[in-house]
């Protein structure tokens, strides 16, 4: 990593002693400014002014300095209108994912049909599965976004760390206390639940159940061996789960590269193990998430015909064009909505509808 310029760094003196520890982390002068802020009033708002308030913001900001990620030293990161607690050993809740999960909640909140190609059954609650759950930012903001249209909607979030399905919980019931998420602790069926599972593992009966969805959405370990070391920041090397950004799984599947092994188990999932209507795959981009479309539609059944489309960064703004943009994947076009990096693939089964007892697809 390059060192800082000398010039640089007296600047940053010169508006506070403290900020040169802060720029050290952020690498960025404008970016320093806002985190020393948020820190000293994390510091000033956790600790009454009194001298040990300087050594706790100076202790804070050397912490800071070796890259130690914002979110972790603040202790929690805002997700829509949630509040989202971050510890070591998950992955930190981002900006990409918040933008891709309101524009779900959008298009839900729109009306099914029209925008995610299935009928919904208003005599069933919406079901939906949140894997690689981590922090659990995905399955609350869906909930909180959701519940007014879906009042008895069902979200289960999985994820293979206990670590993450604990703070998962604790997100749960912090949201709650703070009003955020409307649910009642007497509630039967709990209207979101956290476990823990394996998604390459065999799946037990109660599993099984829950797999029987209307939605599955997934943020999976996609970045290569290589791309965690080229690619990412230094932040993210050293403090940050390697289980949830590295696969690191033993299957293999014929022609996938290693990055890509999570797509070829969801897709199988959601073809051959779910019922569900709609996938969401956040991928790391352009390059994948083009491979995981391919893969998407090359994993067809007789019985049913999907659609794929791909989400930007920011899938609810224009690119300027007055339609969406379109890509060509394996003879197949492809919409892409959005702006920014290519950041997520959606499938969407359309050649059925669901039967009024929930348990398969009825005729046409």
């Amino acid at each position: 990593m390059p060192r800082l310029p000398h010039s640089l760094l007296l600047k940053a003196y010169n508006i506070s002693p403290l900020l040169p520890l802060v720029l050290q982390g952020t690498r960025s002068l404008p970016s320093a400014v806002n985190e020393l802020r948020w820190l000293r009033e994390h510091v000033v708002r956790t600790n009454k002014p009194t001298q040990t308030t300087q050594k706790e913001l100076l202790s804070l900001c050397k912490r800071r300095s070796h890259g130690e990620p914002l979110q972790y030293l603040l202790g929690s990161q805002p997700f829509g209108e949630l509040d989202i607690k971050c510890r070591p050993g998950v992955l930190i809740a981002r900006p990409e994912p918040e933008a891709y999960t309101a524009y779900l909640a959008k298009l839900l909140n729109k009306g099914l049909k029209g925008n995610l190609g299935f009928e919904f059954n208003e005599e069933k609650p919406l079901r939906i599965l949140d894997l690689c759950s981590g922090t659990g930012c995905i399955s609350l903001l869906l909930h909180s976004l959701l519940v007014k249209r879906f009042p008895g909607i069902q979200i289960n979030g999985w994820d293979i760390s206990p670590t993450a399905v604990s703070l998962a919980v604790e997100n749960l019931r912090r949201n709650i206390s703070k009003g955020h998420l409307k649910i009642q602790s007497s509630q039967r069926p709990a209207p979101i639940q956290f476990d823990q599972v394996d998604i390459f593992s065999r799946f037990n009966r109660g599993q099984k159940k829950q797999l029987q969805c209307d939605i599955i959405i997934c943020n999976p370990p996609y970045i290569s061996q290589k791309g965690l070391m080229q690619d990412t920041s230094r932040s993210v090397q050293k403090w940050e789960p390697r289980l949830a950004l590295v696969p690191e799984v033993k299957v293999d599947y014929d022609g996938v590269k290693a990055e890509d092994v999570f797509y070829r188990r969801l897709i199988d999932i959601h073809t051959r193990l779910a019922r569900s209507k709609v996938l969401i795959m956040e991928v790391g981009g352009d390059e994948q998430a083009l491979r995981v479309a391919r893969m998407a539609l090359e994993n067809e059944l007789p019985s049913r015909r999907d659609t794929v489309e791909i989400w930007r960064d920011w899938p609810e703004l224009r690119n300027g064009l007055r339609k969406n943009e379109k890509v060509l994947v394996g003879g197949s076009a492809v919409v892409v909505k959005g702006m920014g990096n290519m950041r997520a693939v959606v499938v969407k089964s359309l050649d059925y509808v669901w039967s009024k007892d929930g348990a398969g697809p009825a005729s046409r």
